[in-house]
């Protein structure tokens, strides 16, 4: 599957999944569960030999397997990155601490700084 290709699937899933949510803590378990996917399919386009054992390892440790990957990353990756470790920190506070209130606020705020990063819109693709 071609880039392109696959960001029309990730496009369409997201809409499907996401667009009739309104309920934070679901889209920030939803869209977490959408990002390892296409996580994972990144890591397999750039190293198909070693991702047999891509479901036993955690999301943060595939975003350091997708940065190494990408020795030479652009700026824009490593945006992408940072925003996903962030994402991913908001997500195990949602499934680890009692009183967390699903990060309303901090969803806002992630949400904000990406869009600030990535101002285009849902189309485009950040290059890997």
């Amino acid at each position: 599957m071609s880039l392109s290709d696959f960001s029309k699937v990730t496009e369409w899933a997201v809409g499907v999944h996401l667009d009739r949510i309104k309920n934070n803590e679901l889209i920030l378990l939803k869209g977490h569960l959408i990002l390892e996917v296409a996580i994972d399919s990144a890591i397999h386009t750039l190293d198909k030999k070693n991702t047999s054992k891509l479901k036993n390892l955690s999301f943060h440790r595939k975003l350091q397997i997708l940065g190494c990957l990408q020795p030479h990353a652009t700026p824009d990756l490593k945006k992408a990155l940072g925003h996903l470790i962030t994402l991913n920190i908001l997500r195990n506070r949602l499934a680890h601490e009692f009183m967390f209130d699903g990060g309303t606020e901090d969803l806002g705020r992630w949400s904000e700084a990406v869009l600030v990063d990535f101002p285009g819109n849902s189309g485009d693709i950040i290059p890997i």
